[in-house]
């Protein structure tokens, strides 16, 4: 499986990685070289666990390319949010889809050798996913999480994993996971990794 060993999705905001003057500033090299110096941090506390999921969807495509180039540089697993062309233009490990966006098919006839990811919301969209191809299903919101609906509770990762079978889709939990106890339950619950933002930038993951 193409992402096997992930343990841990780090979703990026580089708002969150990069020093407010920084950004202010406005200039893409500095701003690059801050985020860059965030995702090393990540990789050095983490290891070969890790999954860059960089996720900057207000971004052109020029400026989001920069960052997905200094987050392969640290020598991290890096999936792009959606762009499937900037995924190929950086040489990228995975693009992610929303759960509304490009079919799995669409994107894996437009990059065959890219790992896929999907994000769904419901045991059922896990299934779906599955079956058409993804190599990665990120469910939740597992906790509560603002402005993310209802959570569905760590039972829908055992309904989820159930649902998978002997498929080789990775399950991914998210969603309101900000301490190491309740990654953990995650991973009890069914899932193979979890996946955060806050969490993952402030340090408080992994544990």
């Amino acid at each position: 499986m193409r992402l096997a060993g992930v343990r841990l999705v780090a979703i990026t905001d580089r708002r969150r990685m990069v020093p407010a003057d920084v950004l202010e500033r406005g200039s893409w090299p500095a701003i690059a070289a801050a985020f860059g110096a965030a995702v090393q941090r990540l990789v050095d506390r983490a290891g070969a666990g890790l999954l860059v999921q960089v996720r900057e969807k207000d971004l052109d495509g020029g400026p989001l390319l920069a960052l997905v180039r200094v987050a392969l540089a640290t020598g991290a697993r890096v999936a792009v949010n959606e762009r499937v062309d900037v995924a190929l233009a950086a040489g990228a490990h995975a693009v992610h889809l929303p759960e509304r966006g490009l079919s799995v098919a669409d994107a894996r006839s437009l990059a065959p050798d890219l790992a896929i990811g999907i994000s769904c919301h419901t045991v059922d969209a896990v299934r779906a996913a599955a079956q058409a191809g993804a190599d990665l299903a990120q469910l939740g919101p597992i906790w509560a999480t603002p402005d993310k609906g209802p959570p569905l509770g760590a039972a829908s990762l055992g309904a989820a994993r159930r649902a998978l079978a002997s498929s080789p889709t990775h399950l991914v939990a998210v969603g309101g996971i900000d301490s190491p106890a309740l990654a953990a339950a995650a991973l009890a619950a069914g899932a193979d990794a979890t996946a955060a933002i806050r969490a993952a930038w402030s340090g408080a993951l992994p544990g």
